[in-house]
């Protein structure tokens, strides 16, 4: 194990995994890699002759048991005599890559497939190498059933000159380095691409730890994508309740704006949030009641926001479970004075809050220090003028720019651009650069806001919604241009919304 790796947990890796499908490259072409890779292992702690060694592949019946069968294939074809336990029926192995690759092994000589029906008759037995294709990483409870929980005692009982792993112990929890009682005891574990954080914890199971590359690419993980929307979104729970996916308070909206807040509430709702509450100007809030029954519309006592307005309504914002803040608010000098007490109160609730359009400038005025669950959205101008300077035309000077702002102002940022960069205080940035160039009209940033703020309403941290709302947002637009043409408009991409969410779920 060395730093050189990145350390990954299996959430981002999760991540990574389906937006490496969403980039073009099938998983399949992975599970081969990692295969290969675990028989080179095999082979180099063998001293590189494999040749006749009896080898005994432990498989369950996921992605970690078709590594264990690409492997399988490999150190056959190297000369071993090779047996595969299969600890399930190969009619329950709904993973289509692993049941590609058992259809593989059924058709050679050199490969003996074994179906094991009483796991507990054998404890005894004996070969020059096991390999535990059992379960891998995501493993997160406390005890293992069988026929996992027998394939591990197997497993340990057995005398084998070499125990290998496949990218975690089974029983062994790679975020934690928590292991259930039995958990695979193993010589050398092969785990996939990058290192896991608990496997440094459990050095008694894991052995000595290989980190094999297998081809992911670097912009599955810098890029935003559906594996974003798919994995680090929560479904709601079967016992569900009105509140559970959020209570999201926008704060916007003026005598000559009432397009924005509204926009950034319904984009809320379609994102997953229970509740949108518009919090607006007098006049604004009359004409904002009348665009769509799901929002919820609170009319403040003048036609802008003012301090008054935080007095009626600052109770209310404390029970949110995020607030949006700036959509066509307006710069009267008083609502100045109306988002700093906004702001002091989101910081001492500790609220998660997307600022945006006038409040960004107002922010840029008060160039006061935030926190990290607080997310600016700038574009390439309003980040200049939170900068006090112009923001260049390249990629590297956004990317220099965004992480600039978060580190000015303690908090997350999206500087919207051609390519959107998201950057943390402590520097880490990812990037979305799905959109199209339709998304021009006005509106589709306030959408991008809402989508954000729903996100974050839904336990979402950060830079992870600030990214994966835009990807939400972009994907969007792309599928309106599909739709309507070039002459989008803003609403089209609330409607589509659901679009994006159901697409990655069955896709990829």
């Amino acid at each position: 194990m060395t730093s050189k790796h990145p350390v990954l947990d299996t959430l981002e890796i999760k991540v990574a995994e389906t937006n490496t499908v969403f980039l073009g490259l099938p998983l399949i072409y992975l599970m081969e890699n990692a295969g290969r890779s675990v028989a080179d292992v095999v082979e180099e702690r063998l001293n590189g002759d494999v040749e006749g060694r009896e080898i005994i592949v432990f498989a369950g019946k996921g992605g970690n048991a078709g590594d264990g069968f690409v492997a399988a294939r490999h150190l056959a074809s190297r000369g071993a005599s090779v047996e595969v336990l299969l600890f399930y029926p190969p009619e329950t192995i709904s993973h289509h890559d692993t049941l590609f690759n058992l259809k593989v092994l059924r058709n050679l000589d050199t490969v003996k497939i074994t179906q094991v029906k009483d796991p507990c008759i054998k404890l005894d037995f004996e070969a020059d190498v096991f390999i535990d294709a059992l379960l891998g990483i995501g493993f997160s409870g406390r005890k293992l059933r069988n026929p996992v929980k027998a394939g591990v005692e197997m497993f340990n009982h057995g005398k084998a000159r070499l125990k290998v792993a496949i990218d975690a112990p089974t029983g062994v929890n790679s975020d934690t380095g928590e292991a259930a009682e039995p958990a695979v005891k193993a010589d050398v574990t092969v785990t996939m691409q990058y290192m896991k954080p608990g496997l440094a914890k459990a050095k008694e199971y894991t052995g000595d730890v290989v980190v094999a590359k297998i081809g992911i690419p670097r912009e599955a993980r810098v890029y935003a994508g559906p594996g974003d929307v798919k994995h680090r979104i929560p479904n709601k729970p079967s016992t569900a309740h009105k509140g559970i996916g959020g209570r999201v308070a926008v704060i916007g909206g003026s005598e000559l704006y009432t397009g924005a807040p509204a926009l950034a509430g319904l984009a809320a709702l379609r994102s997953g949030s229970d509740l949108a509450f518009i919090y607006t100007g007098k006049t604004s809030s009359r004409v904002i009641a009348g665009f769509d029954p799901d929002l919820i519309v609170r009319a403040c006592p003048q036609d802008h926001l003012t301090p008054d307005c935080v007095e009626v309504y600052k109770e209310e914002w404390k029970r949110a479970t995020s607030i949006i803040l700036g959509p066509g608010l307006g710069l009267h000098e008083d609502t100045f004075e109306a988002v700093n007490a906004i702001l002091d109160m989101v910081l001492e609730e500790n609220i998660p809050t997307v600022l945006d359009a006038d409040a960004l400038k107002i922010l840029g005025k008060l160039g006061r220090k935030l926190a990290g669950n607080i997310i600016l959205t700038p574009h390439r101008g309003e980040a200049g003028i939170l900068l006090g300077e112009k923001v260049g035309p390249s990629l590297d000077d956004w990317i220099s720019a965004a992480r600039e702002i978060a580190g000015r102002y303690g908090s997350t940022v999206l500087l919207k651009a051609p390519v959107d960069v998201g950057a943390e205080p402590g520097g880490r940035y990812r990037l979305n650069r799905v959109h199209h160039q339709a998304m021009s009209v006005g509106g589709t940033g306030d959408v991008l806001t809402g989508i954000i703020g729903a996100l974050l309403s839904r336990g979402v941290k950060g830079l992870d919604a600030a990214v994966t709302g835009a990807y939400i947002n972009g994907r969007a637009g792309l599928m309106a241009v599909e739709r309507y043409g070039e002459r989008i408009v803003a609403r089209d991409l609330v409607e589509l919304i659901p679009e994006v969410f159901r697409e990655a779920q069955t896709k990829y």
